[in-house]
């Protein structure tokens, strides 16, 4: 066939029939597991910290200053629930851990596992808060002490300090509580999306 027995450029035209469009996977299971996966991450090293550092509080204050020593040994009584709160925060970061890695790999099992890890987390936050408060108004309560002791300290000065510990308690537990909340409030949402439970279900399907 030579050139001349081709048709002319304008009476060429492109296929008429319509092509499968392949299917985009969307993306949020990657920001959100990645997000999990961070988070968890940053929980599981958080417990590991607290639980040492819980177990051994008595042996640290004696390579510190007296007035650090006092307040540290102050908290000597919540010491069983710090370590507690320090593996629960553990075991929760591994929960979050194994969760964002489903989401990464759109396992139909990983949105029932975050949501779980929310409610559990959010019942934690609370009592961690709580218990957080306590061990800071324990560390108030020695100082406030030691001022009193001083002389040269003006005698209305423990009265304000014990003032400002009520209150600053009360920001602290509702600022943690929010805080704290965040995610697990945002993942609850998410997930009970009916869009995002049918996207959930194609996984089941493979």
């Amino acid at each position: 066939m030579s050139a001349t027995d081709l048709p002319p450029p304008g009476l060429m035209t492109p296929p008429v029939e319509p092509g499968e469009i392949p299917h985009r996977p969307s993306a949020w299971p990657m920001v959100i597991g990645v997000i999990a996966i961070i988070f968890g991450s940053l929980a599981i090293l958080q417990g590991c910290f607290g639980a040492v550092s819980s177990l051994f509080m008595s042996s640290l204050s004696g390579f510190m200053p007296a007035e650090q020593a006092t307040m540290l040994d102050a908290m000597e009584g919540l010491k069983p629930w710090m370590i507690i709160g320090a593996v629960l925060t553990l075991a929760l970061g591994i929960l979050l851990l194994v969760a964002g890695i489903g989401l990464v790999r759109r396992r139909a099992w990983s949105p029932t596992a975050c949501m779980v890890w929310a409610g559990i987390k959010m019942m934690f936050v609370v009592g961690n808060t709580i218990l957080a408060d306590m061990a800071q108004q324990a560390q108030f309560e020695a100082m406030q002490e030691m001022m009193q002791q001083d002389p040269n300290m003006p005698a209305a000065m423990p009265a304000m300090m014990g003032s400002f510990m009520q209150v600053f308690g009360v920001f602290t537990i509702v600022l943690g509580i929010l805080w704290g909340w965040a995610l697990p409030v945002f993942l609850l949402i998410w997930f009970s999306r009916g869009k995002i439970k049918a996207e959930v279900a194609g996984w089941a399907r493979g």
